[in-house]
């Protein structure tokens, strides 16, 4: 009986895993569906800025200024995840670090726009799956800076047509 519990509450802690993942690359892809998946429907949060207090007005926020930029990297790290599967319950905190960047001179110069937070979210289990209740975005530095454009051609995308698409469908075919 202890072996299932913790299996079921590593199952649990995978699946917020897979979710505080899918929000990361949801935002990098502009991926508003994988985005709007990490919350259930009624799914609330606190960023701390006036009127953005569900995941839809958190995407037309963040797309507004997500189109302005040409690389977005947001990174969760540090996940800590407790879990009652027997209540359907999850609390996480994460720590997000979002670089925005957008080219200033092509090829030459770029501006970075950084956000260090840390996410505590409320999950529940219901509908089949793991979701966020509720958010609490804790804001711990942001700011831009000004950097020379030494990258690679550019191989990503900011949209479903990233390769990274073609090869996780590439396990249903």
């Amino acid at each position: 009986m202890a072996d299932e519990r913790a299996i079921e509450e590593l199952l649990a802690r995978e699946a917020i895993r897979r979710q505080l993942s899918n929000y990361g690359r949801g935002m990098d892809r502009m991926d508003k569906d994988l985005v709007r998946g990490v919350w259930h429907a009624d799914g609330t949060l606190d960023y701390a800025l006036p009127g953005i207090e569900t995941p839809e007005a958190l995407i037309d926020h963040a797309w507004a200024f997500h189109h302005k930029c040409h690389v977005l990297l947001h990174r969760l790290i540090q996940i800590t995840i407790d879990v009652d599967v027997e209540k359907g319950r999850a609390v996480s905190e994460a720590y997000c670090i979002a670089s925005l960047f957008r080219e200033l001179e092509p090829g030459a110069k770029m501006r970075e726009h950084f956000f260090n937070a840390r996410y505590l979210d409320k999950w529940s289990y219901r509908d089949g799956r793991w979701a966020v209740d509720h958010r609490q975005a804790i804001a711990d530095l942001g700011g831009s800076r000004d950097i020379e454009a030494r990258f690679l051609p550019r191989q990503g995308r900011l949209d479903t047509s990233d390769p990274s698409y073609a090869l996780f469908a590439s396990l249903d075919a």
